[in-house]
């Protein structure tokens, strides 16, 4: 059987103007409240997780996955235009761009059925970016969907080195090995140990 060769999705970069949710985004309504609070973390910690779209005739965007963040980067814009200044991606913002219509579409119904959750590593990062800006667990919480609780047990984590916020990420150590270098508060012995654990299967 004959497979399709599709190219690779490439990460270009444009202005605010250029962009709009596409018909294909099966969410055209988005709650206000929800969209203020999106711009709120926006404006403390940028973008993290690009969005989606096809290039069309006119030479637009229209956005398939992401819609809601680029509604939030529009509202955070037009509160303060500063913004883009301390977040310059919310001016040249990054979007993946989809070969085809059929990837699009494909791209489009994926974001609709499953939202893919920061890892780890960069949700301390995240929380730990907004509290830092003055945001307090209870903002935190709302703005990324989950409990106080959750948002706490991250936040405990945000003050490790970032070496082993770094081996987190990678996956050289697990979630529990990271929680237990939080009983350190000796720099140099932790990092010390990281190297020792780092990749292995360790209690």
């Amino acid at each position: 059987m004959k497979r399709e060769t599709i190219a690779p999705a490439s990460i270009q970069y444009f202005p605010l103007a250029q962009l709009y949710v596409s018909d294909l985004n099966p969410r055209q309504d988005a709650d206000p409240e929800g969209i203020d609070l999106l711009a709120d973390s926006l404006a403390m910690i940028g973008l993290i997780q690009n969005l989606s779209g096809i290039l069309d005739g006119e030479g637009r965007v229209g956005i398939v996955a992401g819609g809601r963040r680029l509604r939030a980067i529009a509202r955070a814009v037009e509160r303060d235009a500063t913004v883009t200044e301390r977040h310059p991606e919310l001016a040249s913002i990054p979007v993946r761009i989809a070969p085809d219509e059929a990837t699009a579409r494909a791209w489009a119904s994926a974001e609709n059925a499953a939202r893919e959750d920061l890892a780890p590593a960069d949700e301390i990062r995240a929380y730990g970016r907004m509290k830092e800006a003055g945001a307090d667990v209870s903002a935190i919480a709302r703005s990324f969907g989950k409990t106080e609780a959750h948002v706490y047990r991250r936040l405990a984590l945000a003050a490790l080195p970032a070496p082993v916020l770094d081996a987190l990420k990678e996956g050289q150590i697990s979630l529990g090995m990271a929680k237990a270098f939080t009983v350190s508060q000796d720099e140099a012995l932790t990092l010390t140990v990281l190297a020792e654990v780092k990749g292995r299967d360790v209690s």
